[in-house]
């Protein structure tokens, strides 16, 4: 049986809420075993709110998960926008092999970006050089793509640095 990973305010409360829900749905638990199964989950600060919370105060998940939320929205973390992938820039010293690290890092903050732009911001975000000409030649349609290519060109590099 999969697990959801422990809540201890280091993570985004929605994400966790979401992901306990999911695995109980999957399993068919009914309601009230949600409930008490939810303290299995919490450490720290969210275990000590969940104990204090008042007995029989909570008849269903849904009313458990609102409080939840509504008391630990603070540690909720916000998606960046697109735009912050357009400010993302290889660095003069910075290797192709970091930058991508960097870039795919950022790309899964966000949810909205579709493959042309996240195509669009990483070759906009490289320095010039034979890479980005090689890019540009060729013009890559998907990410996928691009990453394909980037393998083939480090791969490249690095036996001719050997």
């Amino acid at each position: 049986m999969p697990q959801v990973e422990s809540y201890d305010r280091s993570k985004d409360p929605l994400d966790h809420l979401e992901s306990f829900k999911t695995m109980m749905h999957l399993q068919g638990v009914p309601d009230e075993i949600m409930c008490r199964a939810f303290l299995t989950t919490l450490k720290g600060p969210a275990r000590i709110w969940y104990s204090r919370l008042t007995p029989n105060s909570i008849i269903t998940f849904k009313e458990l998960g609102a409080q939840f939320v509504s008391h630990f929205i603070g540690d909720h973390r916000y998606k960046k926008s697109i735009a912050c992938l357009m400010s993302i820039r290889q660095r003069e010293d910075e290797m192709l092999r970091s930058y991508i690290s960097r870039f795919n890092k950022e790309a899964l903050s966000i949810d909205e970006a579709d493959d042309k732009i996240l195509v669009a911001a990483f070759t906009n975000g490289l320095r010039k050089g034979k890479f980005l000409f090689s890019l540009y030649k060729n013009d890559p349609k998907t990410m996928s793509d691009v990453l394909y290519r980037v393998t083939k060109y480090m791969n490249v590099e690095d036996a001719l640095l050997a």
